[in-house]
């Protein structure tokens, strides 16, 4: 591909990351700036893309990428993301499959040992969302997401075993 070429493209995909973008920050301005990050990487890092693959695909990593990576270096200071606060054992949705006696300080020191992406992925299993609708977000496949999430609990079992 030449270069004016793969410039057209992912000018003619900015829409479509800016909608990514903003699924994965939920504000706007944070959105612009993870749109023109991931732009400005893709333009500087033109020659490792692969023809063999779709370009759209290409960005969307490069967007997930830096998004994570933002967000790894914000947990340093903050023990979790601001978008996924841990919801009273009250208000989760249908708790952890009848072990509804794990307290909101259980759950939290699990949080603060998993990777940042398990992090928001379990963060939005306790808001109350579906697989489906976790792996739509998360762009991961619903096997993964079911997978890392009953990971998560046996981990939370396992924890709640060694407090008694």
């Amino acid at each position: 591909m030449i270069q004016e070429d793969f410039e057209q493209h992912v000018v003619k995909l900015q829409n479509a990351l800016l909608g990514f973008a903003k699924s994965l920050t939920h504000d706007e301005d944070e959105a612009k700036d993870l749109l023109q990050e991931t732009s400005l990487k893709a333009l500087s890092n033109k020659a490792m893309y692969d023809d063999s693959g779709s370009i759209k695909s290409w960005l969307y990593t490069i967007m997930r990428n830096l998004f994570l990576n933002c967000r790894r270096h914000s947990s340093r200071q903050e023990s979790l993301p601001t978008d996924f606060e841990i919801p009273d054992t009250d208000d989760m949705q249908g708790g952890i499959e009848g072990e509804d006696s794990f307290s909101t300080i259980d759950v939290q020191r699990i949080m603060d040992l998993l990777s940042i992406d398990n992090r928001i992925l379990f963060g939005l299993y306790l808001q109350g969302y579906r697989y489906d609708e976790i792996a739509d977000r998360l762009q991961m496949p619903l096997g993964t997401v079911k997978v890392r999430i009953y990971r998560i609990k046996q981990e939370l079992r396992t924890y709640k075993k060694q407090l008694v």
